[in-house]
């Protein structure tokens, strides 16, 4: 009745490699992937925007940074269409989640130095020209008013 070790290792081996499988497919349909631009979000002072219209009400500006030339829309001009009374009175916290949470809050005199772009690598991102690296959000989902 006993299994004798001939048999009873495949069968161990096939049941991890089952495991596996599923764990695996179960992580990779849990991830979120790059957003289309017609189903990219993002929501400023708690109002929800797609990324097309956002361009279409902004106009472009470029700045230049450490890593080039960058072109989007001014931060500070998304924040006064947001319709953000009195920005200046206001910190921001740009935040992103995927593929992990990450934010960086700036004041007001920041924000209008920054540009909002859009590309397909790292969907909606930040730059600001005078600051590190670490302040450059990418996969940004909310500017928090506070």
């Amino acid at each position: 009745m006993f299994m004798g070790k001939d048999k009873l290792i495949p069968i161990l081996a096939m049941v991890v490699l089952l495991i596996g499988i599923v764990f695996t497919a179960y992580v990779h349909a849990m991830q979120a992937g790059h957003a289309t631009d017609d189903e990219y979000l993002l929501t400023i002072n708690g109002q929800t925007y797609s990324i097309n219209q956002i361009f279409a009400e902004g106009e472009p500006c470029t700045i230049t940074t450490d890593d080039g030339e960058k072109t989007g829309i001014a931060l500070d001009q998304l924040i006064v269409l947001a319709g953000v009374e009195c920005p200046s009175c206001h910190t921001y916290t740009i935040k992103a989640l995927y593929p992990h949470p990450y934010q960086q809050t700036v004041a007001w005199s920041t924000l209008q130095t920054g540009i909002l772009t859009y590309d397909g690598d790292y969907n909606a991102r930040v730059y600001f020209p005078n600051l590190a690296h670490a302040f450059w959000v990418y996969n940004v989902e909310e500017i928090e008013v506070t």
